[in-house]
């Protein structure tokens, strides 16, 4: 997926709506939205003087609600990813505050949709109350709740907390709270209900902004709490909008892609106010229910508006953003944007969404998985008439098990089928089919069949253009292709490689402390194929990548496989919760100064390199690398051929 445009971004939008990591804002949207129509409705009472102005007035606080959340996801992508190491560290700790903030104000607005704040605001103003909102002391006890409020909202920072409370003390007393109570909490009363009521008239118009903005803070509020699916879509607008940290122009194109995915995924909120406003009519005839229905509506508001303050609704979207909810994502993805570009048939989406089949490209790895939950696996490419191709295996960590292999052809009807043991075996790769002769353009299907009885065992598959095993790498390399070698100094070159960032060259040497407190360096790893990895606690789709690199550490490590992975602008008290959090066994490390990212050039997070024996760069790697990425590197480098 290098070439993403506009339109596919904006359909991976759209598919990740059923993603696992969007079914915590999908409640929290729908008693929001659900809540505003009811109050709505109550107000208006057995009035038809809604109509079409009332519908439409719906309809523009859903989309106000996507543009609030597509700001922040649009901000919160930039910030982690283009400008991560200028405001990278900030970023969770502003979705923290926003959380908090937002929190509140959604309990608020579940106390409004109950219509316990109209009763409250009634019963202030009664004759026998307003002796009560003249007392000094009224003042100083809201004054001290907001204040205990502040330092909680900023995350019990009194460094920032101070300033901002000395802000509010300072305007209450400007404004008269301390010296003529009264008059300053009904002009406050005032303007609040202004403020509540104004967007329940029958009208749209100016004063109806006040209710627009309260959507699309409420958005804003639902983004900070939401991790996102990292898929191989997103991870790839991701990458667009961070790697070329120098161009204004392609980061503007990153967030651009990065807005069109997010309004793809606000378009099924949009139909769903839509959906909602369709319940109207119900809502009305249930007139003489609608005060249980307010109870109702506005308690699960205020109970999403603790989850979303106490940070338990963040945690839930990032526990749905890991494990086999992140895979069915990735497959949900995958298949959509595959079904899109042409790479498969409407027919093809079922077996793919459950994993039995995928999409590959001609001369491309793809991984595969047996078990005996799962023996048969199919891979669908696409072939012109005329062409000869290869089919070619390689087992990871083991050789792969006996397998069928069967190829079929457009039409579904089988070409040839074959058997891994009795396949040509060279250089650790099994080759099931040489040359076979595609007669019939379209689509083809690969499918593999182990025994019911095999074990586990990950292997890679390439389905590639037919050519002779024997290559011209196993011939003398022509005389061109040497180099005189006149002095010592070119000698002790070529036996040397330069330190460097380019592919073959040696990695810079570094020396980190661990949170083990152990100092290391890399060249103590010289040894092993080690994959520095630079992230940081703060970083989105480090958390997509992070569980998958533990899972390829524990297979892979005791065949000379380290990782290293190096965080910035970060703690170390953060670190070693993430670590716990996520069950991290590999070694983590704080670059304090910032001078190791420097060395690698390092513009994004995640970033990772993958170095051979003696700290030779393999492979660089910029955004969330997979499991089945770092797994066909590693075979690569690990394995025989």
């Amino acid at each position: 997926m290098d070439n993403v445009t506009i339109g596919l971004a904006l359909a991976a939008g759209i598919l990740s709506f059923i993603s696992p990591c969007v079914l915590p804002l999908v409640p929290a949207y729908i008693g929001y939205m659900g809540g505003r129509l009811t109050h709505d409705i109550s107000r208006q009472g057995d009035s038809s003087a809604g109509g079409l102005a009332f519908r439409l007035r719906l309809l523009l606080h859903g989309i106000a609600f996507v543009l609030g959340f597509t700001a922040v996801f649009v901000l919160i992508g930039l910030l982690t990813t283009a400008l991560s190491s200028l405001a990278g560290a900030y970023v969770s700790v502003f979705t923290e505050i926003l959380g908090r903030v937002g929190g509140l104000v959604i309990i608020f607005f579940g106390f409004q949709f109950m219509g316990v704040m109209p009763r409250l605001f009634s019963w202030l103003r009664k004759k026998n109350q307003l002796r009560l909102l003249d007392n000094v002391l009224f003042s100083i006890g809201v004054a001290l709740a907001a204040s205990l409020a502040l330092y909680w909202c900023v995350l019990e920072n009194a460094v920032v907390a101070l300033p901002l409370i000395a802000a509010l003390l300072a305007l209450m007393f400007v404004k008269g709270a301390f010296s003529e109570p009264q008059v300053f909490w009904q002009s406050r009363l005032d303007r609040l209900e202004s403020l509540l009521y104004s967007d329940t008239r029958a009208e749209i118009g100016a004063q109806d902004r006040g209710g627009l903005f309260g959507s699309a803070f409420m958005g804003m509020v639902f983004s900070a709490g939401w991790t996102p699916c990292i898929g191989p879509l997103l991870g790839t607008i991701l990458t667009v909008a961070a790697t070329t940290g120098a161009s204004t122009g392609d980061i503007a194109q990153g967030m651009l892609l990065l807005a069109a995915y997010s309004i793809g995924l606000g378009i099924p909120f949009v139909i769903t106010a839509l959906l909602l406003n369709s319940a109207q009519g119900l809502l009305r005839r249930l007139g003489r229910h609608m005060r249980k229905i307010e109870l109702f509506s506005g308690s699960l508001l205020v109970l999403i508006g603790i989850l979303v303050a106490s940070g338990q609704l963040q945690s839930l979207s990032r526990a749905f953003s890991r494990g086999e909810f992140a895979d069915f994502t990735f497959r949900v993805e995958e298949c959509g944007v595959g079904f899109l570009n042409g790479e498969m048939r409407f027919s093809h989406l079922g077996a793919c969404l459950r994993g039995q089949l995928a999409p590959v490209a001609l001369n491309q790895s793809a991984g595969g998985l047996f078990s005996a939950d799962s023996p048969v696996q199919e891979f669908l490419f696409q072939a012109d008439a005329g062409r000869r191709i290869d089919v070619e295996l390689r087992g990871i960590n083991a050789p792969p098990p006996d397998m069928e292999l069967r190829l079929f052809g457009p039409g579904d009807f089988m070409i040839m089928q074959a058997s891994t043991g009795e396949a040509l075996e060279r250089d650790g790769k099994i080759y099931p089919i040489i040359g076979q002769k595609i007669d019939e353009a379209g689509f083809h299907r690969v499918e593999l069949r182990g025994p019911a009885a095999a074990a586990s065992g990950r292997y890679r598959i390439k389905i590639r253009d037919a050519e002779p095993l024997e290559t011209a790498s196993s011939q003398p390399p022509a005389e061109s292709a040497f180099s005189a070698i006149n002095s010592l100094t070119d000698i002790a070159a070529d036996l040397s490689p330069a330190t460097g960032l380019e592919l073959g060259q040696r990695a810079p040497n570094f020396t980190l402390r661990t949170l083990e407190g152990m100092n290391l360096a890399l060249a103590d790893m010289a040894d092993r194929v080690v994959l520095l990895n630079f992230w940081g606690t703060w970083c989105g789709p480090c958390r997509r990548e992070m569980p998958e690199f533990e899972k390829v550490y524990g297979e892979w490590r005791d065949r000379g496989f380290e990782i290293l992975a190096i965080a910035f602008n970060d703690s170390e008290a953060a670190m070693a919760a993430f670590r716990a959090e996520y069950g991290l066994s590999f070694p983590l490390a704080l670059d304090g100064s910032g001078a190791v990212n420097e060395a690698y050039n390092i513009q994004t997070r995640p970033s990772s390199y993958l170095l051979a024996a003696d700290n030779i760069v393999l492979a660089r790697h910029f955004g969330v690398m997979s499991e089945s990425q770092l797994e066909m590197l590693l075979t690569e480098a690990l394995t025989a051929g």
